[in-house]
């Protein structure tokens, strides 16, 4: 573990999760000259919600102009596409299809393509004769078709990011689990794994499915608010054989997500899902009774996943909140000198990892200065 001995403060920078967030936040940060540690309660990195998605690079098209989510996701579109070229990480700009099964959601697909230019994400409106010539086995009413949207190799997103963050002179360290100790005259003490307590002067809480937690745990040192979290389940299921489509298949989002959608992986696999269940605690079994279900949605827009075979594939765990948007809480928010914590960071998180990670460094430029 790399820490500062002699100095005022143990560490200069750590930062808490080696998910794709925490570790683009400690790239960035890297680069711009802070000497970053990263504590990962796992045994690796990205093996909660950054392993367990649908690894797809989004558009901007669903949020608020002015939100984190619509701001960050434009921004980390190019960036990531960007990224992915310059370091050769497989990628597929494969584009993406939104669609309405019935005339009654026209109207909302239309109000869904007023926001995207909004955002300024231009979606393309197709009739059902132009989208027979792209997707023919796609069954619905009308869709919009976006250009921009593609699927990356997540796991190789993040070998990447560590190896920027270790020439930078930081480092990743694994099975640490963190607690707080205390908050000193803005000073973070922290233990790892129950046992020697460490001070930082800059503290990133990225901690994924776990934030929270550890913002609660570090308000009981000093109070402030912690907004309410909580967590949302989502299933997939694995097509066997020839996926029927070329492009990502959506219908029009839900009250908790994107619904049960259709999309490739970069082997040319189908993958459907994620349906959505609010839980209570984190844990990764699949119900094997989802198939109907999961067969009900899909047949609506492909009837003929009825005569294909399905089996079951992995499900993910996010974050939800109740304005619908990151939250990144700074000094403003806990009146805690070089505390940063980011809440509810779900979708579409993985393509705004890039400038989440530059806006936290320069919150933190600032304080350094």
């Amino acid at each position: 573990m790399i820490y500062r001995k002699n100095k005022k403060y143990d560490f200069d920078c750590v930062v808490v999760g080696a998910g794709v967030i925490g570790l683009s936040v400690a790239r960035s940060l890297s680069k711009s000259g802070f000497r970053v540690t990263v504590l990962e309660s796992n045994s690796n990195f990205g093996q909660e919600t950054s392993s367990r998605n649908s690894g797809v690079i989004h558009a901007g098209i669903y949020y608020n102009q002015s939100s984190f989510k619509s701001i960050f996701c434009r921004e980390g579109n190019k960036a990531l596409y960007e990224y992915a070229s310059n370091r050769k990480i497989k990628f597929k700009k494969c584009g993406k299809i939104i669609f309405a099964k019935n005339y009654k959601e026209t109207d909302k697909l239309f109000k869904l393509q007023k926001n995207a230019k909004k955002n300024n994400v231009i979606l393309k409106h197709l009739s059902l004769q132009e989208l027979k010539l792209i997707e023919p086995d796609l069954t619905c009413h009308s869709a919009l078709l976006s250009d921009s949207t593609g699927i990356i190799d997540v796991h190789d997103l993040m070998l990447n990011f560590i190896v920027d963050i270790e020439k930078n002179n930081g480092k990743v360290v694994y099975n640490c689990k963190v607690g707080i100790e205390d908050i000193i005259n803005n000073t973070i003490r922290f233990t790892v794994n129950n046992t020697q307590s460490y001070s930082t002067k800059i503290f990133i809480n990225s901690a994924g499915l776990n934030s929270h937690k550890l913002a609660k745990e570090i308000s009981k040192k000093k109070n402030y608010f912690v907004p309410n979290i909580k967590y949302v389940k989502g299933n997939y299921i694995k097509l066997s054989g020839k996926s029927p489509f070329k492009r990502l298949i959506y219908p029009l989002p839900s009250k908790d997500g994107l619904g049960i959608h259709s999309t490739i992986n970069l082997s040319n696999q189908t993958i459907f899902g994620p349906d959505e269940e609010v839980v209570e605690k984190i844990n990764y079994n699949v119900n094997e009774n989802i198939v109907s279900k999961f067969i009900k949605s899909i047949s609506s827009f492909w009837p003929n996943i009825i005569s294909r075979k399905v089996e079951i594939d992995y499900c993910g765990i996010r974050t939800k909140v109740d304005d619908n948007d990151f939250i990144i809480q700074t000094f403003n928010d806990h009146k805690i000198k070089g505390l940063v914590n980011l809440l509810g960071i779900e979708s579409p998180g993985l393509t705004s990892s890039i400038p989440i990670g530059n806006y936290v460094t320069e919150y933190c430029k600032k304080y350094f200065k």
